[in-house]
């Protein structure tokens, strides 16, 4: 997934999430570039690779 596509689905998912916040009557999040950043280096610590799609479904673990 390239970088625009990868945000626009960043901020689809987050559009979709703070609907149901608001439904619950909590405040919406934000995206945190550096939080984002942050949670993928930990991930990359743990053995878990970028998304991957192999044509057979989704993979993100090595």
């Amino acid at each position: 997934m390239g970088k625009s596509a990868s945000k626009q689905f960043n901020n689809e998912v987050l559009k979709t999430h703070n609907e149901y916040r608001q439904q619950h009557g909590v405040p919406p999040l934000k995206l945190c570039k550096k939080l984002n950043q942050e949670a993928q280096q930990t991930l990359h610590g743990h053995g878990v690779e970028k998304h991957k799609e192999d044509g057979c479904g989704e993979g993100i673990c090595k």
